[in-house]
């Protein structure tokens, strides 16, 4: 049992990591569409952070869907999910 435990710890952890990565990437994205002047370049960078968004729900999601089932440790989960929610700040 500990070793399952141990593995979705460290899976949870992953995860959390991934969404640490995709609020700062956002942010950078956000930072560069602010200053770009090129509208081709603008319309990547949006379709760049529609996808991370589409990301994070999906981790949501998914984290929102262990969480009912009680797959792993619940205050692992649940900072995955606190992770998932928080807007990105600029």
């Amino acid at each position: 049992m500990s070793a399952t435990t141990a593995m979705s710890d460290s899976v949870i952890g992953s995860l959390c990591r991934e969404v640490d990565a995709i609020r700062q990437r956002c942010r950078q994205l956000i930072g560069a569409m602010e200053r770009c002047q090129n509208r081709c370049l603008v319309c990547r960078l949006q379709h760049e952070l529609a996808l991370l968004e589409q990301r994070r729900q999906t981790l949501l999601d998914a984290a929102h869907s262990w969480q009912r089932r009680g797959v792993c440790d619940p205050l692992a989960l649940a900072f995955l999910i606190e992770m998932c929610r928080r807007p990105v700040a600029i």
